[in-house]
């Protein structure tokens, strides 16, 4: 913003910085896919602590190995965890064709009150019905009752002799319509000549508003209201000279009949006819602005039906304005009626260990109810006074009615959701019975027909991988206790081509392998030289049994790697300079795994895993398997830092994680200048923010040499953008990276000293 230099001052102005800044991304972020015990399927949500995550998705299962992995994750350190939980699809472009189930349970009123006949329409206030349409009601199996509408406009009637005197011209009055026009005054200036009352019509017809101007059988000129009811009105406010000649009366002239405007007749006034026809009907406006008809008497003996359109019969715009049927609607005697039915909150098997218990309200209030909610029953949440609307205008937005307290998406229930059966009438006694407990059935994971494809889904669903594909930071992608030979390509080709190679996968391997049948697998799997956008680590390891409910009484459990590794990952990266270090070896911790208490136990029998023999070691590392080893009493570490594909660019898991975050980072940077004219001074702009970004990581120990002519080269030159590749609207950019090599063999050479006697001899 300029300022102008007139008085004396201090002026401070703020620049943006003569080089443009690259912000880091978080290469820690992790993407998970699996079957939970709940939680939303199909869909992407981030937890950031292992309760997090089971507040969402529940805890343990026998079959669950989404929520191993997440605990995995964290338990090693990881802090940011995208969660998709998947199940059986009936068809994977469509992702509400899940075949899990929500179990349910109906509760039920006490039955302390019988109900009435009811019919209840669709269609939402204001109506528009004619002038004496009428609506035909029977109660109890009589005849049908009409109740009409009536509805007429405000009339003036002019009282001159036609043909009169010719008008001169200028003659004028002024007349008030009430209703569409607003109530104001609007004049009428003869136009000279006229002498006949369709003259006269013409002449009012062409200026007032709100109005229609006719002859009338008589010869006059009427003046009728565009609005018909009682809200319509006329007047000649102010005769003036053409008053004076018309004769039109000067008193108010008002619509007539039981509504105010016949275009827009009200739930109220519909109410109000219907009542004054039928006194043994209670008609009634929804909260939705729909019309509920119920007979005030209740039992079974009470009915209620309209009589459908026709002669004799109601009027057809009645019916189908209020979206009303013509079925008999009997009442019910009284017996306990469903009034609410209670839901997992999402789909899974977890309902079926859900109780629910209705008591009295704490408030002492008659018409509230507490509803407690159990988990193999033990109470997990209780939602206190309740109530199931006012039982009087239909009014269910109390800060206490049920749907509004359990199903809040903040603090309502996380295991249930509540649906009230009684919207249609409103009655606040109806809530459900006290002192009764009553379980959830019918509910399902979707595990039957469980394929690989619903991990890998397809992106019109979205289903399985691809409903991460909006989780644009994530940058480590995992399927706990997977490894099937589709599933582990599916996870490979969808961070290397879905996600364009900005993911990194971790996949599992079978349980109890031998090292010769992971050769074998390795082979069979088609995982030999396959990506270098996957890592692969054997053998399983074993970890402190977290729930004993769950998994035995054995104090360690074995359990998938992928979630640990990937929470390794996730902690290294936290530290500086970490994402570009090794996920390996001893020092530092780099390859430590925190919680490890060993690996799965022997095939063969015996009482150490051969992963810990070096011989075991060479046969499996040179195929690109990352072993988890120890050396003597050491802690459990990761022996290897190599991807799935020795000839790729960047062959080592730190190489590559190390690129796509270099590549992500300037990927978002580089945003800012697209559509920017492309220059010589743009393209001098870009080299100096990359290449003042790569000397920043290169500090932090991104490439193999900190001198920047050695560790890495950007190129925006004038040779890589010629006019050619300018006209086309493309900005072409070089950046060469000489990435770290991890030191995977330490080779020690030691031999005789002979410099003593070599120089005795000399």
């Amino acid at each position: 913003m300029s300022t102008a230099l007139l008085a004396s001052k201090v002026v401070v102005r703020e620049e943006p910085p003569a080089i443009p800044s690259v912000a880091p991304v978080n290469s820690g972020v992790c993407c998970m896919i699996g079957v939970a015990e709940r939680g939303p399927i199909a869909d992407r949500t981030l937890v950031t602590s292992f309760a997090e995550y089971v507040r969402e998705f529940g805890g343990f299962t026998a079959n669950a190995d989404l929520a191993m992995g997440a605990y995995l994750f964290f338990l090693a350190g990881g802090s940011f965890l995208w969660v998709t939980r998947t199940c059986h699809f009936t068809d994977l472009t469509n992702r509400a064709s899940y075949t899990a189930t929500k179990g349910s349970v109906t509760r039920q009123t006490a039955g302390t009150a019988a109900s009435p006949g009811i019919v209840t329409g669709t269609g939402i206030a204001p109506f528009v019905l004619a002038n004496a349409s009428h609506l035909d009601i029977a109660v109890d199996g009589a005849g049908a009752v009409p109740c009409a509408v009536t509805a007429a406009p405000a009339t003036l009637t002019d009282t001159v002799s036609y043909p009169m005197a010719p008008l001169s011209g200028g003659e004028t009055l002024y007349i008030t319509v009430a209703g569409a026009a607003g109530g104001e005054e609007q004049p009428v200036v003869a136009a000279g000549g006229e002498t006949t009352a369709l003259e006269i019509a013409a002449l009012f017809a062409a200026q007032v508003k709100g109005i229609s101007a006719v002859v009338d059988g008589g010869g006059q000129v009427e003046l009728s209201t565009d609005v018909e009811g009682s809200d319509a009105g006329v007047q000649i406010t102010t005769p003036g000279t053409l008053n004076a000649i018309l004769g039109f009366p000067t008193s108010l002239a008002s619509g007539t009949g039981n509504v105010g405007n016949r275009f827009a007749i009200t739930a109220a006034e519909i109410e109000a006819i219907v009542e004054a026809a039928l006194p043994a009907v209670d008609a009634v406006e929804l909260i939705s602005g729909a019309m509920s008809f119920a007979t005030v008497a209740t039992g079974s003996t009470h009915s209620i039906q309209i009589a459908a359109p026709g002669p004799g019969g109601s009027s057809p715009d009645f019916i189908v304005q209020l979206g009303l049927d013509s079925l008999l609607h009997t009442g019910a005697d009284a017996t306990p009626e469903n009034t609410l039915i209670i839901t997992g909150k999402t789909p899974g098997a977890y309902t079926d260990a859900i109780t629910t218990v209705v008591s009295a309200a704490s408030s002492g209030v008659a018409a509230e109810f507490n509803l407690s909610i159990l988990v193999n029953g033990v109470t997990a949440e209780v939602f206190p006074n309740l109530t199931m609307g006012n039982g009087v205008t239909g009014d269910y937005t109390q800060a206490n009615y049920v749907e509004t307290v359990v199903n809040d998406v903040n603090s309502g229930s996380r295991l249930v959701a509540v649906t009230d059966q009684l919207l249609a009438y409103v009655a606040a006694s109806k809530r459900p019975a006290d002192g009764t407990s009553a379980a959830l059935s019918g509910g399902g994971d979707g595990l039957v027909g469980l394929v690989d494809a619903d991990y890998l889904g397809n992106a019109a669903g979205p289903t399985g991988l691809h409903c991460l594909t909006a989780v644009t930071d994530g940058r480590i992608l995992c399927a706990p206790g997977q490894y099937s030979n589709a599933v582990l390509s599916g996870l490979m080709d969808y961070a290397a081509i879905t996600r364009g190679g900005s993911m990194f996968c971790v996949l599992d391997c079978p349980p109890g392998y031998t090292k010769a049948q992971m050769v074998a697998w390795m082979a069979s799997a088609s995982l030999t030289e396959r990506s270098e956008y996957a890592a692969l680590y054997w053998p399983r390891v074993r970890v402190a049994n977290p729930s004993s409910a769950v998994f035995g009484s054995d104090s360690a459990i074995t359990v998938p790697n992928a979630g640990l590794i990937a929470g390794k990952y996730a902690a290294n990266d936290a530290r500086s300079g970490g994402t570009y270090e090794s996920p390996a070896g001893l020092r530092d911790g780099w390859g430590v795994i925190a919680g490890v208490l060993g690996v799965e136990p022997d095939p063969g029998g015996a009482s150490y895993h051969p992963v810990e023999d070096e011989t075991t070691r060479d046969v499996v590392y040179p195929l690109r398997i990352n072993p988890i080893t120890r050396l003597s009493n050491s802690g459990w570490f990761v022996d290897g830092g190599r991807t799935l594909l020795s000839t790729g660019s960047f062959p080592n898991v730190a190489e590559r994680r190390g690129v796509i975050a270099i590549e992500g980072a300037l990927k978002v940077a580089l945003q800012q200048f697209r559509h920017r004219n492309n220059t010589p001074d743009l393209r001098r702009s870009i080299h100096k923010m990359i290449d003042a970004y790569l000397r920043g990581e290169m500090n932090v120990g991104a490439f193999r040499s900190t001198d920047p002519a050695t560790a890495y080269f950007v190129d925006v030159s004038d040779a890589l953008n010629p006019p050619s590749e300018q006209f086309a609207g493309r900005l072409n950019i070089r950046v060469g990276l000489a990435t770290n090599k991890p030191a995977e063999f330490i080779i020690l050479t030691i031999t005789q000293d002979v410099r003593g006697l070599a120089a005795e001899l000399a």
